[in-house]
């Protein structure tokens, strides 16, 4: 049996953690953190009805000494300062951006503060668990991907692999539910910012370039740099991505073939059949990631479109395979 601490519990992806901790068989809840809420109780439910009553407790208030796992749901900027839990024997998933970049310097450029704990850095594997399983079953520590990066990444990765696609020219539209917010608003106010209206923020500058440049260009070694940007849908959850790419003479059955081969034994990865294109409904309340591709009248461009629940694959869910990978667990335990 695991203990497990959860820190910043109370938002949309600490009650996602919460949730599959409750459904886990090897998992117990020692502790939740959230200053804010502190002493407040939550109620939650799990996968079969049974509903359970669990507190909130500041950080200080937690007994370090007990716990094997934190799971980190704390707003950016807020681990890489607890030098006291970093330097403990306690294995950390982060779902922060604090331990994803290689460069000490993206931090500064991309989110404006000086990272105080860099020299682990190493110490923490990128999470993207389909293409990296090996590195975190032996890791200490995971970086879990931004959900914007994972609806793109697992795309785009094996089609830049085999050479199929050209990296100069990836543009990406991608739309979020509001829960993609966090807890920087309130439910209510969020659901308020978008009835009956679409935003569109981070046009070329949307913090998570800085991991999807990252990842991709270390696929072949070649700089890559994307055009992202982002909408706010009013809906709660769900992420759809439509990723414009050129080929470099891949047809589309070419294309699809290849995603096809890399995603066919995936338990969470599903590829539809040529022509289709996936809704985010067909992914809420799920760890799945839905791909379709679809070719348009301008010879060589191609779109794919990929979906997923923001609050699950996109944070939770992938937290969990990879917290099950680190203890040679079944990959989809408590997710399913």
């Amino acid at each position: 049996m695991k203990n497990v601490a959860i820190l910043g519990a109370s938002g949309f992806v600490g009650h996602e953690i919460i949730k599959i901790c409750l459904n886990h068989p090897h998992v117990r809840i020692e502790a939740l953190s959230a200053n804010k809420s502190a002493g407040e109780k939550v109620q939650i439910q799990d996968s079969i009805g049974i509903k359970h009553s669990l507190e909130y407790k500041k950080y200080e208030d937690i007994n370090l000494s007990r716990i094997d796992y934190i799971f980190n749901c704390l707003p950016n900027e807020s681990l890489h300062k607890r030098s006291d839990l970093l330097k403990s024997n306690i294995s950390i998933i982060d779902l922060s951006v604090d331990f994803r970049l290689d460069d000490k310097k993206e931090y500064e450029n991309w989110y404006g503060f000086q990272h105080g704990n860099f020299e682990i850095n190493n110490e923490f594997q990128y999470g993207l668990t389909e293409f990296n399983r090996d590195k975190i079953k032996n890791c200490k520590h995971v970086a879990n991907p931004g959900c914007y990066a994972t609806s793109i990444l697992i795309p785009l990765i094996e089609l830049i692999e085999q050479n199929a696609i050209k990296t100069d020219d990836i543009v990406i539209d991608s739309k979020s539910g509001y829960s993609g917010a966090g807890k920087t608003k309130g439910k209510e106010e969020l659901i308020e910012e978008v009835r009956e209206n679409i935003r569109t923020y981070g046009i070329g500058d949307h913090k998570h370039i800085a991991e999807i440049n990252q990842e991709l260009t270390k696929i072949k070694n070649i700089h890559t740099e994307v055009f992202f940007a982002a909408n706010i849908l009013p809906v709660e959850r769900g992420i759809l991505s439509s990723i414009y790419i050129d080929t470099n003479g891949a047809s589309q059955n070419d294309i699809y073939d290849i995603l096809q081969k890399r995603f066919n034994e995936e338990n969470f990865i599903q590829l539809l059949p040529m022509n289709e294109i996936p809704s985010s409904r067909d992914v809420v309340g799920t760890n799945n990631l839905v791909i379709g591709l679809k070719k348009g009248y301008k010879e060589n461009k191609l779109c794919i479109v990929s979906v997923l629940d923001n609050l699950l694959k996109g944070a939770a869910g992938q937290a969990f395979q990879n917290f099950n990978l680190m203890n040679d667990y079944d990959e989809g335990l408590g997710i399913v």
